[in-house]
């Protein structure tokens, strides 16, 4: 039996170029590819990974023996590994972009006027006609007249499979975990079996669930007139053991570092049952708050209420194994057309926890009794 050609991936593959996109990928929480957004699965692999490997995996090596047509294309080994990284999306220098990214950070935070990449990310670029024939006609110098099939029997969240398929190949996929298995379902089965349709379908449910969530969670998160609320930021907190008040505890008490710093500074007045905070912003006013001395470290924590006394890490464990820590509202983080701001929590703020934990409390006993929250024991090792 003749012994096929070489794949591309056992000769060359630019792992400097690849990581480089694929970072930038991953780069922007709000700019994931859609597959993310679909449900939260936390072995996500960059989709540019993705289809860079099904190709080198599938695609032969440059020779120069190839048919006319495919020599006349590729005359050289260098043109042939041009098109496989435009064939992947990467219409540019992604290491370029991201040293030019580095060496703004390095002069102090430049914001750059242009992006430093010059193209689209790679993920967003579907292949073309001519790219799939390219590669049809690719694939048969290695594995014959029968397009390629791609097994993945541990599929997840259905990452190789979706790129498989974006590029023409038969695809088989595999997943035991339920929960990976309906989104592997979502990801490649429904929208090839339904279409278009599907989506809109999709839009018009999750459109009517998003509002009756809303309506009926807006009490339990206010917001003031013209903002939109990004997040709430918590910390834990343990009893002094000194003065029995809360303590809230953190490394550190940055929000923001760069040129336009912001801190927490926490207050511990000793006529409030808890610390107050306000917010330090610029570079003189976080060098005065110190948000670099926070209140636990290693384990141990300081008490801000009992004049920084220290707090031993085996109390605080101790107090967590017995249920006993607390969490306490400390910034709320709003989004600018400019970035992330920062500002106290209200009084409105912390009514609304109040008024959550009491519904909470309220609608408990109901869901346990339906079963909609589990109440089995769960086995609880040594700390």
């Amino acid at each position: 039996m003749d012994r096929r050609p070489r794949v591309l991936i056992e000769d060359w593959l630019p792992v400097d170029v690849i990581s480089a996109e694929s970072m930038r990928e991953r780069g922007a929480s709000s700019a994931l590819p859609p597959l993310y957004f679909l449900h939260v699965w936390w072995a996500r692999r960059p989709l540019l990974v993705c289809r860079a490997a099904i190709l080198a995996s599938l695609l032969p090596s440059w020779s120069p023996d190839w048919p006319e047509d495919l020599r006349k294309q590729f005359p050289t080994e260098e043109a042939y590994h041009k098109w496989f990284l435009r064939a992947c999306g990467i219409l540019g220098d992604p290491v370029k972009g991201r040293k030019l990214i580095q060496w703004a950070k390095d002069q102090g935070g430049i914001k750059l006027k242009e992006s430093p990449y010059g193209y689209a990310r790679a993920f967003t670029v579907s292949p073309g006609r001519e790219v799939i024939y390219t590669i049809q006609r690719l694939t048969e110098l290695t594995w014959g007249k029968q397009v390629p099939k791609v097994l993945d029997s541990f599929a997840g969240g259905g990452s190789i499979p979706f790129e498989a398929l974006r590029y023409g190949f038969s695809v088989q996929a595999n997943e035991l975990n339920p929960v990976a298995s309906v989104i592997l379902k979502a990801t490649i089965e429904y929208p090839f079996r339904y279409g278009e349709d599907l989506a809109k379908d999709i839009k018009k449910y999750g459109s009517d669930l998003c509002a009756g969530v809303k309506q009926r969670l807006q009490p339990f998160f206010p917001v003031q007139t013209g903002e939109s609320v990004h997040a709430f930021l918590w910390a834990r907190t343990v009893r002094c053991s000194y003065t029995g008040k809360p303590i809230p505890l953190s490394p550190n008490w940055w929000l923001q570092t760069g040129t336009d710093p912001v801190a927490a500074v926490p207050h511990f007045d000793e006529s409030l049952p808890e610390a107050r905070f306000e917010i330090a912003r610029g570079r003189d006013a976080c060098a005065k708050a110190a948000p670099d001395r926070g209140t636990i470290k290693g384990g141990d924590a300081i008490s801000g209420w009992a004049h920084d006394q220290p707090v031993d890490g085996d109390y605080i464990k101790a107090e967590a194994q017995a249920g006993r820590m607390g969490a306490q509202l400390y910034a709320v983080a709003v989004k600018k057309s400019r970035g992330l701001e920062f500002r106290e929590p209200t009084r409105e703020d912390v009514e609304a926890v109040l008024a959550a934990e009491q519904e909470l409390a309220r609608l408990m006993p109901g869901w346990e009794a339906k079963g909609i929250v589990p109440t089995e024991k769960r086995f609880i090792g040594p700390a």
